[in-house]
């Protein structure tokens, strides 16, 4: 497992906690346990940056594996301060693409973990491919899927209509610490074209070098920044 450097070092102990801790819970259920979202591209924020997580499985959380993982966050939230920042998902092995597929996650808006099913993002996959890093398990690059550039075009689509319900729910608000998703249009490859979740604007942010293609027809009409990091 190779971690981002100067992170801090009680957020280095949790990661090193969660590879210890799942596969024990888990067991032959567990496929592999990958970061992605600004951890994986340079542009992790101390003060405002989420720990976006996947935990692959070969099947959905029976009731033991869902109540001890639930119970594991519930301790180690009293312990360490980054658990609150975790949006992790739980996916089902092969089935990252089938919205009929079941997930469960633990995310910094509900504090708890919830079964819910998928939205079959493959913006997230792309990501992984990418760049993402593996705590435990099938390397990230082998485990993630080819995603097409109509599969991409579709998602965008997707994230440009979470912006606006975001823009429309967020009107009035100045704060420095909201921002959201601008999607730009790339190349499939492209590690770092992140799904919305809340965080902030970074400098160091940066897109990959790859076949741009832009998709900023109203980006030019937004004073938001072309991105955002996780």
């Amino acid at each position: 497992m190779s971690l981002p450097q100067d992170i801090p070092q009680d957020l280095c102990d949790l990661l090193q906690q969660i590879t210890t801790a799942f596969p024990a819970v888990l067991r032959e259920n567990l496929v592999g346990i990958y970061l992605w979202g600004s951890l994986t591209y340079d542009a992790f924020d101390e003060t405002c940056s989420d720990v976006d997580c996947i935990v692959v499985t070969s099947r959905d959380l029976d009731e033991r594996e869902f109540s001890e993982l639930g119970l594991w966050f519930n301790n180690m939230a009293r312990q360490n301060r980054w658990v609150q920042r975790i949006d992790m998902r739980f996916v089902i092995d092969k089935e990252f693409l089938d919205k009929n597929s079941r997930c469960c996650g633990f995310y910094s808006y509900t504090g708890k973990l919830v079964r819910h099913g998928s939205d079959g993002n493959p913006i997230i996959w792309m990501n992984i491919r990418e760049s993402g890093i593996t705590l435990w398990g099938k390397d990230a690059k082998l485990i993630a899927p080819e995603i097409s550039d109509e599969c991409f075009d579709e998602a965008l689509l997707v994230e440009l209509e979470y912006l606006k319900q975001d823009l429309r729910s967020n009107t009035g608000d100045r704060s420095d610490k909201l921002s959201f998703t601008m999607p730009t249009r790339c190349s499939p490859r492209a590690a770092s074209c992140i799904p919305r979740t809340t965080g902030c604007w970074s400098p160091k942010a940066r897109l990959p070098v790859g076949r741009w293609k832009e998709s900023h027809r109203f980006a030019g009409r937004s004073s938001l920044p072309p991105g955002r990091i996780g």
